[in-house]
């Protein structure tokens, strides 16, 4: 199944196919002479134009038709072959068929401008190849003799097709200025009250929907910066984005810049010295800021908390919303002049006002989140820049937590500065912080400042001051234990505490990759990506060297794939979905056989076994092979010993349908071994086979000597 999309589907427009409209290029010398078996039409490739594109083909194949017949029958007298004629149409037909998709497919490659949406005419190259089809299947029935070959194989070669089931990001972007093709992220949930699919790449944030028949439709939703990996989460309907240098959110219709919200800093303020009570901290992502006065009804003049500020927006009347005319502003001094005096009350009027200062570089250079607020998840923690440091964002006087909002006081220090935090990840009440060498524990508390107000308080406490870990944005929930890559191994974190959580505890660090140390040690795991498939129980470690380690935790095995071109993956709809280095979203199935059409080259060895007898000589003649009952089966067993190799092979085609498995008795002989190793694989592009059981019948036969 093709779910690509091709860039015209968004923007198509009548075809003009009027004599009128193929008048241009009738009269061209040529188009009329250059048009044989192998030629192409050169003044239709420069004249960049719909109804030359269409002579072309159509005189094209009219051409290679008249062409193919003649020399098929001056061919076929000669020769005087049995079948001659329709193997040898077949095979010219077929050829001429490639030369006039090329020329279709050159002319729509280089077209600019306006002409590029007529290059849906190229589809009409396709019905020639169904002609091929309809000319093989009437044919070769009546084909006698050797000539069956040749017309069988002519007629398999014009007819086949390659089933591809991936998303092409590079071949449908709307422009072509990106040049990065890397799928940068992924992520699904709800904005704005419907489930959606987003992916990053290629300079955009892309929206993407399945119909009900299957087929695929995407949406630009806006650009960003995707030269790195983009870190996305969902937070009171919306998706935000971080990337290092860039903070956006997307509602679902717009994509654009976080703008921040703007916090009332101080309430109660005295016009004429600017004190008062302080309220909400400053943000980090704006310079904008409000306060808001009492006034006495004869006051003008309002002094600002601060001097030297940048700009004053505005001024309004807190109760009806009103706004309120400014005389003067002065920013150096920090005062603002109104041009009529406001009735007197408390915090009658507000005034906003942005500072000169602009931390908002500091949010936007992180590049991962994590939610946490002690039960619930009302905070954004933000981490990545390269420090030791986490911003964490805060509520607004209304009560709403916000993605928008992060205090200049809302900073946590973990650990010591030589080292940054690598990842974050939730576990029950607590936020476990990583670093290289290190983890602590981030919990919730609450703290009773100066003036007596209580708010919330995060205390940071170590876990382990020895593991930690190396890969960015990498700790994943396994089966709700934490899971990190620290040095060349997988650490699982695991509770040692009857309440489940973890803290203060050195020995709660667990290394659980010793089967595959060997394979784990030719990865670089500080650029690894690592995947939990929940639905299917399988952990993923990916290298960048484009292989990968998966381990499923329900039978607690580990196997390996090559060639994997995954950077990032997801479950959407209880569907494993992954985006390539070449940007493409595949889907991960067992119903598929092949990969992208290619065969799987899958195997699975014992290990060598002595069978609790290593110092004698064994003889085995059979064994027993437990099959699961599926269509297109197919297995091919092998074993190797320290003396021979022999192999067998078996069709599990006839194996019946239902849910009990099915045993099959294999005859393969090994003598004179000590060790023996089992080998299971399938190397086909259409079989499966799905082994339940292997029992092996062995005899002792002598010693060692």
């Amino acid at each position: 199944m093709s779910i690509q999309i091709p860039e015209y589907l968004n923007n198509a427009q009548p075809l003009a196919t009027t004599a009128a409209a193929r008048a241009g290029c009738d009269g061209s010398a040529v188009c009329e002479t250059k048009l044989a078996c192998g030629g192409q039409c050169e003044n239709c490739q420069t004249n960049v134009q719909y109804p030359c594109l269409t002579v072309c083909e159509d005189t094209c194949q009219q051409g290679c038709q008249v062409n193919c017949q003649s020399t098929c029958e001056s061919t076929c007298q000669t020769t005087g072959q049995s079948g001659c004629h329709v193997s040898c149409e077949v095979t010219c037909m077929t050829g001429c068929q490639v030369t006039c998709e090329d020329a279709c497919e050159n002319f729509c490659q280089n077209c600019q401008g306006s002409s590029c949406q007529y290059c849906m005419s190229c589809m009409s190259c396709q019905s020639s190849c169904e002609d091929c089809q309809t000319i093989c299947e009437t044919s070769c029935q009546n084909c006698q003799g050797a000539s069956c070959q040749t017309c069988q194989t002519a007629c398999e070669r014009a007819t086949q097709t390659v089933v591809q089931y991936q998303w092409r990001f590079n071949e449908v972007t709307a422009s072509s200025n990106t040049v990065d093709k890397v799928v940068r992220g992924i992520w699904s949930g709800f904005v704005g009250g419907r489930e959606v699919l987003c992916a990053a790449c290629n300079g955009r944030l892309w929206e993407l929907e399945q119909n009900e028949d299957g087929s695929w439709e995407k949406t630009n939703a806006g650009t960003l910066d995707t030269t790195e990996d983009v870190c996305m989460f969902g937070f009171s309907e919306k998706l935000y984005l971080l990337n290092g240098s860039e903070y956006k959110v997307w509602d679902g219709e717009t994509l654009e810049n976080v703008v921040g919200y703007v916090p009332l800093i101080m309430v109660s303020v005295d016009p004429a010295t600017g004190s008062g009570t302080t309220l909400e901290g400053i943000n980090k992502l704006t310079a904008s800021r409000r306060v808001q006065f009492n006034t006495d009804g004869t006051t003008t003049v309002f002094q600002l908390p601060e001097t030297g500020i940048a700009s004053v927006t505005s001024a309004k009347n807190v109760a009806t919303g009103a706004a309120l005319a400014i005389s003067s502003s002065d920013t150096t001094n920090g005062k603002v002049t109104l041009s009529e005096a406001p009735a007197e009350g408390a915090n009658s009027i507000e005034i906003t006002y942005a500072a000169s200062a602009d931390y908002a570089s500091e949010v936007r250079a992180m590049r991962y989140a994590e939610l946490y607020n002690g039960a619930q998840d009302t905070r954004v923690f933000i981490y990545g820049d390269g420090s030791n440091k986490a911003l964490y964002s805060d509520i607004d006087t209304n009560g709403e937590p916000r993605a928008d909002y992060f205090p200049d006081l809302n900073v946590a220090h973990v650990g010591d500065a030589n080292t940054p935090i690598t990842a974050m990840i939730r576990h029950y009440n607590r936020l476990l912080a990583f670093k290289l060498d290190s983890t602590w524990s981030i919990y919730y508390g609450s703290i009773t400042l100066a003036d007596g107000i209580l708010t919330a308080g995060f205390y940071i406490s170590p876990v382990n001051r020895s593991v930690g870990n190396c890969a960015p944005g990498q700790a994943v929930l396994v089966e709700n234990r934490p899971r990190t890559l620290d040095g060349r191994s997988v650490m699982e974190w695991k509770p040692t505490s009857s309440s489940g959580n973890i803290n203060g505890d050195e020995r709660n660090a667990q290394r659980i990759s010793q089967k595959v140390d060997a394979t784990i040690r030719t990865f670089d795991l500080e650029t690894a990506k690592t995947y939990y498939d929940k639905y299917k129980h399988e952990y993923y470690v990916i290298g960048d060297n484009g292989n990968a380690l998966v381990q499923n935790t329900t039978a607690d095995a580990w196997y390996t794939y090559t060639n994997f071109a995954a950077w990032c993956l997801i479950n959407y709809k209880d569907e494993l979905y992954f985006g390539t280095r070449d940007g493409e979203l595949r889907h991960f199935s067992d119903t598929y056989f092949a990969d992208n059409g290619e065969a799987i080259d899958a195997y699975w060895e014992s290990g060598a076994m002595d069978f609790t007898e290593d110092f004698r000589r064994k003889y085995s003649a059979m064994l027993w092979v437990g099959i699961k009952p599926e269509d297109n089966g197919y297995l091919s067993v092998s074993a190797e010993t320290d003396h021979k190799t022999d192999f067998a092979e078996y069709d599990f085609d006839s194996v019946a349908s239902g849910e009990v498995p099915e045993m099959t008795r294999l005859k393969l002989k090994a003598k004179k071994f000590t060790y023996y190793k089992l080998i299971l694989s399938n190397n086909t592009a259409d079989k499966t086979a799905t082994v339940v059981s292997v029992d092996i019948r062995v005899r002792g036969t002598g010693y060692v000597r």
